[in-house]
């Protein structure tokens, strides 16, 4: 599938509140892009590096407020590939979501997506208990974002009336393929928190 197919049935899917199927398309997509990327490594490999390459969109789009690079959850994944051997939010993605879905397994008690792209702008939710961590659907977005904006996909299509949003602007997804570093610039001039997040206690031992 291309992975301008998968962007726009996640779009759909999301429209029609089929959260997981969104999100299972959402990381086909970042799937796709990361094996054109990184042709050489894994399929976790490549999908937790493009995610992490792309924090500095990613993080505003998907959690606001949170400095993805330094904060770890504490969720148990299969060989976490952040530094420090704990899982950051690529590798709590990749384990548990991109791995369920990709499967055809039914996603874990305590990790459903919290509704928020329906909600006040930068009110973001993330639920937390040992072990499970429920992120925003705003998740979704970050990822399209990331494969979007990737220059491996310039040449991509959409239909016309696919967009992604961020503040109050609006991004015709046909307009915005592979411009990352022009989208980061524009993300960057927004003021938001960065706060790093220490779980703990909770988190899992190696």
């Amino acid at each position: 599938m291309e992975i301008g197919d998968s962007i726009r049935i996640a779009i759909d899917d999301f429209g029609r509140q089929e959260v997981q199927a969104a999100m299972l398309h959402a990381c086909n997509a970042v799937d796709g892009t990361a094996a054109k990327r990184y042709p050489k490594e894994g399929s976790n490999a490549r999908f937790t590096r493009l995610i992490r390459d792309g924090y500095s969109v990613f993080g505003p789009m998907a959690m606001p407020g949170i400095d993805l690079e330094t904060t770890r959850w504490p969720v148990r994944v299969r060989k976490p590939k952040a530094q420090g051997g704990q899982p950051d939010l690529a590798d709590v993605i990749y384990g548990v979501h991109r791995c369920c879905h990709g499967h055809g397994e039914a996603l874990p008690d305590g990790f459903e997506l919290i509704s928020d792209v329906s909600g006040p702008r930068r009110l973001t939710h993330v639920f937390l208990e040992p072990a499970k961590v429920r992120l925003s659907d705003r998740t979704i977005f970050g990822l399209l974002a990331v494969a979007v904006l990737a220059p491996e996909n310039v040449g991509q299509k959409v239909p016309d009336g696919y967009y992604l949003m961020f503040e109050d602007r609006v991004f015709p997804i046909a307009d915005w393929w592979g411009r990352f570093t022009e989208f980061a610039t524009i993300v960057a001039q927004v003021q938001l928190p960065k706060v790093s997040m220490n779980f703990g206690e909770w988190m899992p031992q190696k």
